[in-house]
């Protein structure tokens, strides 16, 4: 990942995007600090929203739910199935 100094705040974005190409970008400014222009894939969307409070969250009630009866896990329902 290369480091491009950012000197001119309204840089036109697609200058930006274009300098990230596949590998990405670190923007340094002096007034506005560091940015890292990331182009997203599956495991970055994966590392994003296993790290997310919301996610963790529901995955707890969920949890929850499966303990007391309410959900079933896919396990279960497949079971569930092959009986009928």
């Amino acid at each position: 990942m290369t480091l491009r100094p950012v000197t001119n705040l309204n840089s036109p974005i697609g200058e930006v995007l274009h300098d990230a190409g596949s590998e990405g970008l670190v923007l340094q400014t002096e007034s506005q600090g560091n940015y890292a222009v990331i182009p997203l894939d599956d495991d970055l969307l994966d590392y994003l929203v296993e790290r997310s409070p919301k996610f963790i969250e529901s995955c707890r009630r969920i949890r929850e739910n499966m303990r007391s009866g309410r959900f079933h896990t896919q396990d279960d329902v497949k079971k569930l199935l092959e009986t009928e």
